[in-house]
């Protein structure tokens, strides 16, 4: 256990100060949040939810990895440092509470054996080529094509590989630090301030601030919404095209269009060039045989796919779930798709913005007056004035 008193001949090491066992404290939450999103993210691989993680979508969890585990390992050799008489002992598992090693092996015993039956499934990495429009395993420079639902599959698979890594060091991270934080004697603030500024706290606390525990909560609920709908919204958005219907002239397309506004899109060149599709141009024809209006888009919604960009040029309307056909009539020289205007999908994301606008202002609204609160405990701040009903220049004996 590492010493907690200071040495009597000169400043105590970084290593028994107050200001390190805050860090401690900021690394094992930070872990207990990582280890929770990315577990429940990991479960979730195992679920139709799946769908809705991009490719880059464990990136957060495994970046935030190296710098939990780095302390964790720093925190291990601080003791075994401290203490010489225990250099026998160099298991890490040793130096994690009793009550924690079960769960931790449970954990690794279960992220190594979804591991182990994912990689068998995987041939290659999934990648999506837009030049082409396909979607293929990367077998080592060796590009496999492949079908839209086993590339979704393939994308689960190796998320849930990177989540899986990322849940086991992270509980390896979190169980040492929690023991850290155990063996270390409880510090406040006020003693980081009586190693920074001498003095007691500058007048009152402030009014209307929450207690620490709760904004620190706060503010880890808030980055967590924040960067989970952050981190979903990217990847649909990047999405976005990524089931596109492509049309060529003279080759008529059947597809199962669910209710919504559908914009078509032509590809212009680098100079915006963009070829003019009339309305007359594309037949949308129902189950039925009736055909649907199609119209001039009036947004003039435009994307990019590659290097290409796109505008859209018209737009037609399904009230419900049925199979059109798509005739385009007229050659223009372009790749043309079409997908789910850029209005609906927004109406379709509306949920998780607003949970992301909601986040964004719990996580400032926390950060402000955790930075307030602080401010106040290390004693920053103008001295406090006279106490009330005293003359100027007198102040009470108890300030």
């Amino acid at each position: 256990m590492i010493p907690r008193a200071g040495r009597a001949d000169g400043p105590p090491p970084i290593r028994e100060t107050p200001i390190t066992t805050l860090v401690n404290s900021a690394v094992y939450f930070l872990a207990a949040a990582d280890a929770v999103g990315a577990g429940v993210s990991w479960l979730l691989t195992f679920t139709p939810w799946t769908q809705f993680m991009s490719a880059s979508y464990s990136v957060p969890f495994f970046v935030l990895v190296f710098p939990l585990f780095f302390w964790s390992v720093l925190v291990l050799v601080s003791r075994q440092g401290g203490q010489p008489d225990r250099r026998g002992r160099g298991n890490w598992l040793t130096e994690v509470p009793r009550g924690a090693r079960v769960p931790l092996i449970v954990v690794w015993v279960a992220v190594g054996a979804g591991s182990l039956a994912s990689m068998a499934s995987l041939p290659g990495q999934p990648e999506y080529e837009p030049a082409s429009h396909r979607y293929v395993y990367d077998e080592h420079g060796v590009l496999i094509p492949t079908t839209h639902a086993a590339w979704l599959h393939a994308t689960a698979v190796q998320n849930r590989l990177f989540l899986g890594a990322a849940l086991a060091l992270t509980s390896v991270a979190l169980a040492i630090t929690w023991a850290e934080r155990k063996r270390r004697a409880p510090v406040s603030l006020r003693r980081v301030r009586r190693q920074l500024q001498p003095g007691p706290p500058v007048g009152p606390r402030p009014g209307r601030v929450p207690p620490a525990p709760l904004l620190t909560l706060a503010v880890a609920a808030g980055l967590a919404g924040l960067v989970a709908c952050a981190v979903l919204l990217i990847g649909r958005f990047d999405a976005y095209n990524t089931d596109a219907t492509y049309l060529r002239a003279g080759q008529p397309v059947r597809v199962v269009l669910p209710p919504d506004d559908y914009v078509v899109f032509v590809g212009c060149t680098q100079a915006m060039a963009c070829p003019q599709l009339a309305p007359g141009g594309l037949s949308v024809r129902a189950a039925d045989g009736g055909a649907l209006t199609v119209t001039i888009d009036p947004s003039s919604d435009d994307l990019s796919e590659g290097a290409q960009p796109f505008i859209g040029e018209l737009s037609f309307s399904v009230r419900q779930r049925e199979a059109v056909t798509l005739d385009l009539g007229t050659r223009v020289g372009q790749p043309v798709f079409v997908v789910r205007s850029e209005g609906a999908e927004v109406r379709a994301l509306a949920g998780w913005i607003s949970l992301a606008v909601l986040s964004l202002g719990v996580l400032l609204a926390a950060v402000i007056r955790l930075g307030i609160l602080t401010t106040w405990k290390l004693g920053f701040g103008g001295p406090a004035g006279p106490g009330p009903g005293l003359p100027d220049g007198f102040t009470d004996a108890t300030g």
